[in-house]
């Protein structure tokens, strides 16, 4: 058997090479991708601040995540992409670029990524 862990959840899968072991990787790659993130997860795989994180979505650099309501509170859930953003200011950051020049770059990344943007 094949043991591993993903965000502190255990997986187990047969032994490498066999048919169903495809079919497993390719539902956890599945589960992976539909991974979502606390605000705190997201700010320390990142290398950012939850407080960055914050001012970000406030001035609408990163979008809105989804949010899970627990109680009164609705607390932040970030997927993948919304890492991605995230990771891309952080770099052009620490390249030297001002915020808003590092949010538009990291945007126009992202829309290029996606198949490129549209001329007007």
């Amino acid at each position: 058997m094949y043991r591993g862990t993903f965000f502190g959840k255990s997986f187990q899968c047969p032994k490498k090479g066999s048919l169903p072991l495809k079919k497993l990787e390719e539902e956890f790659i599945m589960s992976i991708k539909r991974q979502t993130v606390s605000i705190g997860e997201a700010a320390r795989l990142c290398g950012v601040t939850v407080k960055q994180i914050r001012h970000w979505q406030d001035r609408e650099y990163i979008p809105e995540p989804q949010r899970v309501v627990c109680g009164e509170r609705a607390y932040r859930q970030f997927m993948n992409e919304d890492l991605q953003i995230i990771k891309k200011i952080k770099r052009y950051l620490d390249a030297g670029f001002r915020l808003n020049s590092a949010a538009e770059k990291a945007a126009a990344d992202i829309l290029e990524e996606n198949g490129g943007a549209k001329d007007a």
